[in-house]
């Protein structure tokens, strides 16, 4: 099963893995950010400051988070996954790992931290981490308890946010215990950490969310440009020509991160060379749109780009013509359905012939006894993304 696209070219890659559960600040050329709710920020952080650790919990101060692109090597997690550090007082020189997911659908507003029980496998939104990282003496954290406040989102990865009073209790795996959601238990009399306030920005300069109705999709003179296989992180850039699909192209780098790069591709093409030997303008696009607007001849592939299926598939990307709930005449398939509602030919039955499972991007959208399963493609420097999903029947 397969992966194909590395970070620059796709050109000779080999096969990745499909991992299933049950299987295995900007200047004017960019967008105005909306209101931080900061308001809501300060009060938290004043009440936080009359708030005492509860007995047995030690306090612990959170650095700060990065998102998937931000990551060497860059890694995109099948929900948003924010990867940081906390310094414990207790021994300030280890290595302690900080996360914290959140659901692809989750909006701003204030969340209950209590909510899931602290166990990784119910919580839509959790923070964890590991205590002494990679050493005998690991301890692996989880929330149970705590304030999140999520104050503004550009894009499923790219947030702003505030944590307060959050409990952190060691706990260890526990059912289910298959990918790609590990479920977790607090240890009874165990390590107690504490974390009074702290506040997360993983928005970069020129974010924006390529998802079809998003607020910077389709910004006059810009062009939003994916930085994942499933298109719903991405970085704006100036669209300052008029050459439009398979037209040769070229990119203006910013002179200062206070700007975007610019190319002589008409708005919402981006100058790429990612499935071709020379740059050309593609235009960008969202799969999960009912009409994803790609033109005529053309599909919208990997990395939201429109493009001839001819030219995906001597990539290894294969396709089949079987509906969404139909069988597949083979046993997988990276895209199956029409354009505006596509899935994957999977498996999972292990009959020899795939279903094709319509795709989605956000665990809350599976349905009772549904779970979110992913592809895993690799990224180059041993990064991944593993942003393409799909709900199935997990058996449980």
């Amino acid at each position: 099963m397969a992966s194909r696209l590395g970070d620059t070219s796709a050109k000779g890659l080999r096969w990745g893995a499909v991992l299933l559960a049950g299987l295995v600040g900007c200047g004017p050329t960019t967008t105005k950010e909306p209101a931080t709710n900061q308001e809501e920020v300060r009060s938290i952080e004043e009440q936080s400051k009359s708030l005492t650790p509860p007995p047995g919990c030690t306090e612990i101060t959170l650095g700060e988070l990065s998102n998937g692109v931000e990551l060497t090597p860059v890694r995109y997690s099948q929900q948003p996954t924010y990867r940081g550090t906390f310094t414990n007082p207790a021994a300030p020189t280890a290595t302690n790992l900080a996360y914290l997911r959140l659901d692809v659908n989750t909006a701003p507003g204030l969340y209950d931290l209590s909510v899931g029980g602290g166990n990784t496998f119910t919580c839509d939104r959790c923070v964890m981490g590991y205590q002494d990282s990679g050493a005998p003496t690991e301890k692996y954290l989880v929330a149970d308890s705590g304030t999140m406040l999520v104050a503004l989102k550009v894009s499923p990865d790219q947030t702003i946010g505030a944590l307060a009073n959050v409990v952190l209790r060691e706990s260890v795996d526990a059912a289910p215990l298959n990918a790609p959601y590990w479920g977790s238990a607090v240890v009874p009399g165990g390590e107690c950490k504490w974390i009074r306030f702290a506040t997360w920005n993983t928005v970069r300069p020129g974010g924006c969310d390529p998802r079809e109705g998003s607020l910077t999709a389709n910004l006059p003179d810009t062009t939003c440009v994916p930085t994942n296989y499933a298109a719903s992180d991405g970085t704006l850039e100036r669209a300052l020509g008029t050459k439009t699909h398979g037209q040769a192209c070229t990119t203006t780098p910013a002179v200062s991160e206070y700007e975007l790069d610019s190319t002589d591709c008409e708005q919402g093409f981006t100058c790429t060379d990612l499935l071709s030997a020379n740059a050309q303008c593609l235009k960008t696009c969202d799969f999960m749109a009912a009409n994803p607007g790609c033109p005529t001849g053309t599909v919208c592939g990997v990395y939201g780009l429109c493009i001839e299926q001819s030219v995906l598939q001597p990539l290894g990307f294969d396709f089949d013509p079987a509906r969404i709930g139909e069988q597949c005449s083979v046993g997988y398939a990276e895209f199956c359905g029409t354009e505006g509602a596509r899935g994957a030919c999977l498996d999972l039955a292990r009959t020899g012939k795939g279903t094709c499972y319509a795709y989605e991007r956000a665990r809350s959208n599976c349905g009772p006894g549904e779970e979110l399963g992913y592809m895993n493609y690799g990224r180059s420097g041993g990064g991944y993304d593993r942003t393409y999903g799909f709900c199935y029947h997990d058996g449980r």
